[in-house]
């Protein structure tokens, strides 16, 4: 079993479609995603929103370099490169999967085992909103195990 890590983009307004988080990984390192959490605080108004979760086909995406926190207090730092709240969006690449969500209810991707996406040395793993949706401080939070 790998290290645990939680990477947190917290209560940030967004109002258009956009990257917000993404993590290239250490070389000599894999990632497994475990969990993905996407909320919003704030707002009594309803709205769809869709996250997709795509690889990068290349380092173009300018964002906030975010420290992603270990699950347990005595592990060391997470390798690679984490980015929230992107201002310029990583190159598109294959999307994995595609999720709609309402707002108001928020999206818990949990998937099995057999269904976790692994990313491989210096591979880059984005999670975009891919719909624009009304102005809202919205939370990500991306559950990692890296491997290595």
């Amino acid at each position: 079993m790998g290290r645990m890590y939680s990477i947190l983009m917290d209560a940030v307004t967004i109002a258009a479609a956009k990257d917000l988080i993404s993590v290239t990984v250490a070389a000599y390192k894999s990632l497994i995603l475990h969990e993905l959490n996407v909320t919003q605080q704030g707002s009594e108004t309803s709205d769809t929103g869709a996250i997709q979760i795509h690889r990068a086909s290349g380092t173009a995406g300018v964002g906030t370099a975010t420290t992603p926190r270990p699950l347990d207090p005595g592990d060391a730092a997470m390798g690679g490169t984490t980015l929230t709240n992107l201002t310029t969006d990583e190159t598109a690449g294959n999307i994995i999967t595609r999720r709609a969500f309402n707002t108001l209810a928020g999206l818990q991707w949990l998937p099995p085992p057999k269904n976790q996406i692994i990313v491989g040395g210096q591979g880059i793993i984005v999670v975009r909103l891919d719909i624009a949706i009304t102005s809202v401080a919205l939370n990500a939070e991306l559950i990692v195990e890296e491997l290595g």
